[in-house]
């Protein structure tokens, strides 16, 4: 890692890599750890009246700057490349192909070393989402998700790759289910549903015999729709029997699922995700605890800033997201402060 450096906000030049997480007086994260530094940011962290950073020397050629409009460009360039492979290597196994894993360690690979910037992932993740080929992008989401997830739980370099093919090959079973049933317009029968849930079993025995892959990834892709409490598929275990990897994997498939739009259902937002997640994983104690509230406060953080669209018809701005009731931020409107934990009656029904 490179050198540390201390610099104050006005004179950080750009391309810096933040080393600290950056908070508040009031607790909230403005800014994370392993974000580069550029005019937003640095705007940001003023608004906030965050005084100096910590950084690293950027690993950016000589007298190169960190651009974040090519850093978006970039990471949507990797983006589509992704899902254009994952849609090569569906299309193989429902036409009665093998697997090519060689092409899953590819994208790994690359969106690993090729799309660091934290703020440039999530971007893309919520502007390129939609219902058009969602069988594939959900591929390429749930792995950036669970990449991010993996960071933030502070794993190892290798265990973060698995995760990126784990996230990208987790539903690879859904080949071998008719597409009348995966293209449906509208709720699945209970039939259908039955249909859909042996996918884990069919993605597991297509990549079983695979002798280079890892068995982390191979038990992602056979439990990744078990739940702590016992109620998931295909085998009903809860806790301790389901891998570690699953967990992170179930997460950021339902993440990505209820904020996608699909052709029977609009996309939530962020906000009304974080409230179902409370509800699934507190109240009805589907996931993992550690994992889940690690990866809801990291990602709600990314929010702070966005312009939102009111109940009321009023554009605001997030100006605050309470660690310990994430659903419910404070929004700034052009006329006052809106704390949603406190006025109930107002919510966010659209990011803009």
């Amino acid at each position: 890692m490179n050198k540390k450096l201390i610099f104050s906000i006005r004179k950080c030049p750009d391309g810096y890599e933040i080393a600290e997480d950056v908070f508040s007086k009031y607790g909230s994260m403005v800014v994370s750890k392993n974000t580069i530094v550029n005019e937003h940011i640095r705007q940001k962290l003023m608004r906030f009246k965050v005084d100096s950073i910590a950084v690293f020397e950027p690993a950016l050629p000589k007298n190169s700057v960190y651009r974040p409009k090519e850093a978006f460009a970039a990471a949507k360039r990797q983006y589509l490349k992704g899902i254009n492979t994952v849609k090569d290597i569906i299309n193989d196994l429902a036409a009665g192909r093998g697997l090519d894993y060689e092409k899953i360690n590819e994208i790994s690979d690359s969106f690993y070393e090729d799309m660091r910037s934290n703020f440039a992932i999530i971007e893309c993740l919520n502007q390129i989402k939609g219902a058009d080929e969602y069988t594939y992008s959900h591929c390429i989401n749930v792995s950036l998700y669970s990449m991010l997830i993996g960071k933030w739980l502070k794993l190892p370099e290798n265990e973060v790759k698995l995760l990126l093919s784990a996230g990208i090959l987790h539903d690879v079973g859904k080949s071998k289910v008719p597409m009348e049933i995966l293209n449906k317009r509208g709720p699945l029968t209970e039939r259908e549903f039955e249909v859909i849930k042996k996918h884990t079993v069919y993605g597991f025995e297509i990549i079983k015999d695979i002798p280079d892959m890892d068995e982390k990834v191979k038990d992602a892709v056979l439990m990744h729709h078990e739940k702590e409490n016992g109620t998931g598929y295909p085998f009903g275990v809860k806790g301790a029997g389901i891998s570690y990897f699953a967990k992170i994997i179930s997460i950021a498939d339902v993440f990505d699922a209820l904020t996608s739009e699909r052709v029977y259902k609009h996309r939530l937002t962020p906000f009304d995700t974080f409230r179902e997640f409370e509800r699934m994983g507190i109240g009805e104690g589907y996931y993992d605890l550690g994992i889940l509230l690690t990866f809801l406060y990291n990602i709600s953080q990314y929010y702070i800033g966005s312009k939102v669209m009111m109940n009321t018809g009023k554009v605001g701005e997030i100006i605050y997201v309470p660690p310990h009731n994430i659903s419910k931020p404070v929004v700034r409107d052009e006329e006052d402060y809106i704390d949603l934990s406190v006025q109930r009656d107002m919510k966010i029904v659209k990011m803009l």
